[in-house]
């Protein structure tokens, strides 16, 4: 059984997600270097934990109105980019020769709803068993859900993930990892990282028969 995080594993979008970040914390000028140097050091967070730790920054951390309308700015922003983004090579093959054979899900810190629509509207919801997005779940909570609605062990589960924060769920859940190389870091000991989905394919076909 395979679980796929999207962002850096499925599409290459990661690029997309910091220029909405530095968009969106540039509307505070004194807070952008600060939160965009804690947006590189927390990749993993999801567009919530991050906005929650500007507002309290400026001390407004009660101001749900603001949340809001930053979530809001933020998810506009990445929309407007995200749906035009190349797969990541490989990402096509993968799919069409692998779902047949596991069951593959998706497990992403986009929201939930944003992520169906995207999905939908890049025609690829149809490849994944099901979805899911954070909030509702967190990527440690979605793995064992999936694990329970397959009855499978972890040792016969593994992640496709490109950070820290996909190991990290991994990790605390005890399905296996294999590291997308998508430009962001890793934990030490470093996972076995890939290119991309043709070298991941490839891997697969050979360890899997």
């Amino acid at each position: 059984m395979l679980i796929l995080d999207f962002d850096g594993v499925v599409v290459e979008s990661n690029a997309v997600k910091t220029k909405a970040f530095q968009g969106v914390f540039e509307r505070f000028p004194e807070y952008t270097a600060t939160m965009m140097a804690y947006h590189h050091a927390h990749v993993s967070l999801n567009r919530f934990a991050k906005i929650e730790h500007l507002l309290s920054l400026m001390g407004r951390s009660d101001d749900a109105s603001l949340k809001a309308d930053i979530a809001a700015d933020f998810s506009r922003r990445v929309l407007e980019g995200v749906l035009d983004v190349p797969l990541v090579p490989g990402a096509d093959r993968f799919l069409q020769m692998l779902t047949p054979r596991y069951p593959i899900y998706l497990a992403s810190v986009t929201p939930a709803e944003e992520l169906d629509h995207i999905l939908e509207q890049r025609g690829l919801a149809h490849w994944f068993c099901d979805v899911y997005g954070c909030p509702p779940w967190t990527k440690a909570d979605a793995i064992r859900d999936v694990l329970t609605r397959e009855g499978v062990k972890p040792d016969e589960a593994l992640l496709i993930g490109d950070s820290a924060g996909d190991q990290r769920a991994a990790k605390i859940t005890g399905v296996g990892f294999l590291a997308r190389d998508s430009g962001l870091s890793f934990d030490a000991p470093a996972p076995m990282m890939f290119t991309d989905l043709n070298e991941i394919t490839q891997y697969l076909e050979e360890v899997l028969k």
